[in-house]
């Protein structure tokens, strides 16, 4: 009967399982003139150096200090200039938010895409650091409201590009996928949950992808949260969702795995306001 009772326990378990969940680990803040509008983010596979752009045209490159797991302080290396294919840096050009730089995905081999969400676009780069390459935009870059386009990018581990916007379309958001022939398709779409938006990607090694995402509850707190999901349709989680106010406007994700498992590094973006810190916030997957 022991016997029978622990095979019928052994497969009843995964229905049974404590469900995926982040657990959160600390928080950085940067007060400093040097780092404005953090949008974009990619941290290394050893979680202590990153790349990220900003919302004014620029690449920053940086190294975490940590004791143990945590943060204690940030290391900015690197600030240049987002150079466009015409050769010239797009933070020249604030007219029309040209330089709106918002979703960066690096892929193992070093090359950069960068998602710009106003005059809606997304540049290939050979190296970070290096002069844009042009790609063809998709037809409903356009369709998408002022200022609620593209806002996410994301490699996938086989290599493939995806991009995402804030705000979904009619029928949901839709997944950008750039094909072999350098051109952008509609991959099917993500539905829209509790009126928030995408506005940060990025896969684990496994093929699911992890969204930022955030809305402003009554034009006063920032509320943000981490959701899972897997693009043929077999997972949609949401693995964290703060409390209103409990941190700024988080924009940027990176995933990364340490001896422990995977761990998640977002970061917010201060709009432009010297007055608001920069945070780097860290959570860890629980299974």
């Amino acid at each position: 009967m022991r016997a029978r009772s622990l095979a019928v326990i052994a497969a009843l378990w995964p229905a049974f399982a404590w469900p995926a969940a982040l657990e959160h680990i600390g928080v950085l803040e940067i007060e400093t003139e040097s780092i404005i509008g953090v949008s974009g983010l990619e941290v290394s596979d050893d979680g202590e150096n990153f790349i990220a752009v900003t919302d004014r045209g620029w690449w920053l490159e940086g190294r975490f200090e940590r004791r143990g797991e945590l943060m204690t302080a940030v290391d900015i290396q690197i600030i240049e200039p987002i150079i466009g294919q015409d050769g010239f840096p797009v933070a020249a050009r604030r007219v029309g938010d040209w330089s709106d730089a918002e979703g960066l995905a690096v892929a193992p081999d070093g090359t950069a895409w960068v998602a710009f969400e106003r005059w809606a676009h997304v540049w290939r780069f050979d190296r970070v650091f290096t002069t844009a390459k042009w790609i063809k935009d998709h037809p409903t870059f356009y369709d998408h409201a002022e200022n609620w386009q593209l806002e996410a990018a994301a490699v996938a581990p086989d290599g493939t590009v995806y991009v995402f916007s804030e705000k979904p379309l009619i029928d949901g958001f839709p997944i950008y996928r750039l094909g072999e022939d350098a051109l952008w398709t509609i991959d099917g779409y993500l539905p829209e949950q509790d009126v928030f938006g995408i506005v940060g990607a990025d896969f684990s090694e496994d093929g699911a992808l992890y969204l930022l995402e955030r809305k402003l509850v009554v034009g006063l707190w920032w509320q943000n949260r981490v959701r899972r999901v897997r693009l043929d349709g077999t997972e949609d989680t949401i693995l964290w969702t703060g409390e209103r106010g409990e941190y700024g406007n988080l924009e940027g994700i990176a995933v990364w795995k340490d001896e422990k498992g995977l761990r998640l590094t977002l970061v917010s973006d201060n709009n432009g306001n010297q007055k608001v810190p920069t945070e780097f916030v860290e959570f860890r997957l629980t299974e």
